[in-house]
């Protein structure tokens, strides 16, 4: 079976991207970044999202007398109601 390649222009592949679910586009955007990595040379650091951040370190310490506190954090932070 011969492969038929198909170039396409810019302006037909817009309106096909724009019709992609939000998910769908960070994918494309994914593949299309390895891909320009790829022929670069470049890698990618594939879990910078799961990197250290010493924020979490602090998470869980505090203690409160109100059983609302993990609900109402916003609250007793910034005093919004």
């Amino acid at each position: 079976m011969n492969k038929v390649l198909y170039a396409m222009t810019i302006s037909e592949v817009i309106p096909i991207i724009t019709s992609l679910s939000h998910t769908d586009k960070f994918k494309l955007m994914q593949v299309i970044l390895a891909q320009l990595a790829k022929e670069e040379g470049i890698p990618l650091q594939a879990e910078t999202a799961k990197q250290y951040d010493p924020l979490f370190e602090i998470i869980g310490i505090a203690e409160g007398e109100d059983s609302d506190v993990a609900r109402r954090h916003d609250d007793y932070l910034y005093g919004a109601s």
